[in-house]
């Protein structure tokens, strides 16, 4: 019984929906798989009376299809609706007045592009 205990807990610290571990700091409710680190001195944030630009990279360590399918699934959970999918590795995002952009490029690097507009449209 004990034995069956042990897998049970191991499946379940070793499963998929455990792997988003921590937060960007630079977006900082934008979660992240184990597998990407931020580039931290890469964040850049310009903010103003009309809204709010911010942007960061992160390394990945998992396949390209990985990484948006990760997001692809949790930022559902954020409350990020998908609204376009392009073949070329990106992803766009929109939850109330923001915009999330995650792109992909050819060197495991994701550019996460956050927008937010203060004014009413």
């Amino acid at each position: 019984m004990s034995k069956i205990i042990i897998i049970i807990i191991t499946l379940i610290l070793y499963s998929k929906s455990t792997i988003a571990l921590g937060f960007l700091d630079c977006i900082s409710d934008i979660p992240v798989h184990s597998k990407i680190i931020e580039i931290k001195e890469s964040c850049f944030l310009f903010d103003s009376d009309s809204g709010k630009i911010v942007s960061v990279e992160a390394k990945h360590l998992l396949s390209d299809k990985e990484v948006l399918g990760f997001y692809k699934n949790i930022l559902k959970q954020f409350g990020w609706e998908l609204k376009s999918e392009k073949v070329n590795n990106a992803l766009i995002f929109i939850r109330d007045n923001e915009i999330l952009k995650i792109n992909i490029n050819d060197y495991n690097i994701i550019l996460f592009n956050n927008f937010l507009s203060l004014k009413n449209n």
